[in-house]
């Protein structure tokens, strides 16, 4: 059982999680893993996962590769992940 469940914040998140999970399945499956596992872990995967600046502080960012990212916001005490963006680099 996943310590973390993973929400959407919005529809488009959702609509960009699923497209990648079909061209990419084994990144995502990797990102899955971790998002629902420890996703405040930044050692875990060092150079992915990077706490985000300015306006958007409250987030963290993982490359999924080089070209897409996830931004993602944790709430430890919910045990929840809310997933802001997912894609290109913005």
């Amino acid at each position: 059982m996943p310590k973390y469940q993973i929400f959407f914040s919005n529809h488009k998140a959702e609509k960009d999680w699923h497209s990648l999970e079909a061209q990419m399945p084994d990144k995502m499956d990797e990102l899955k893993s971790f998002l629902q596992e420890n996703p405040n872990n930044r050692s875990k995967v060092p150079g992915k996962v990077k706490k985000l600046r300015g306006r958007l502080k409250r987030l963290l960012q993982y490359d999924i590769t080089d070209s897409y990212r996830i931004w993602y916001q944790v709430d430890s005490s919910d045990k929840a992940v809310y997933v802001e963006y997912i894609g290109p680099h913005p």
